[in-house]
């Protein structure tokens, strides 16, 4: 009576695999990786080759430093960073490059490339 207890098992990973991802589609049939909008920095990084990725202390210790100190708490009068999630800084990051926002941050921050943005984003968000 072995062979009971044996085709059960075989029977379940057959009905296991039959119910395996076939793939990750965002709904519409698309692939979720090629539909993803670019709001988490961790997907800039990982679309170039690891050799060319920024670290985000260098950029931290270059840009953001004199103006947001050594951990982020914010110095004369620039704003903490604390509590922002690494993908809400992407955003502001890139909408002050891009001039969407304006302010004293605007200049530092407009030669950042979104590689940098997403490595500095990684690094010194939550």
């Amino acid at each position: 009576m072995k062979t009971l207890p044996l085709g059960l098992s075989l029977l379940a990973i057959l009905a296991l695999s039959a119910c395996g991802d076939s793939g990750t589609t965002d709904g519409a049939g698309q692939d979720a990786v090629t539909a993803y909008d670019g709001t988490e920095p961790w997907f800039v990084l990982n679309a170039i080759p690891s050799e060319q990725q920024p670290y985000g202390l260098d950029v931290y210790k270059a840009k953001c430093l004199s103006c947001h100190g050594d951990v982020g708490q914010g110095v004369d009068g620039h704003p903490a960073l604390k509590g922002m999630t690494p993908a809400a800084m992407q955003t502001k990051l890139r909408d002050y490059r891009d001039g969407k926002l304006q302010g004293t941050q605007a200049a530092a921050k407009s030669g950042l490339s979104d590689a940098e943005i997403a490595a500095v984003s990684l690094y010194a968000g939550e």
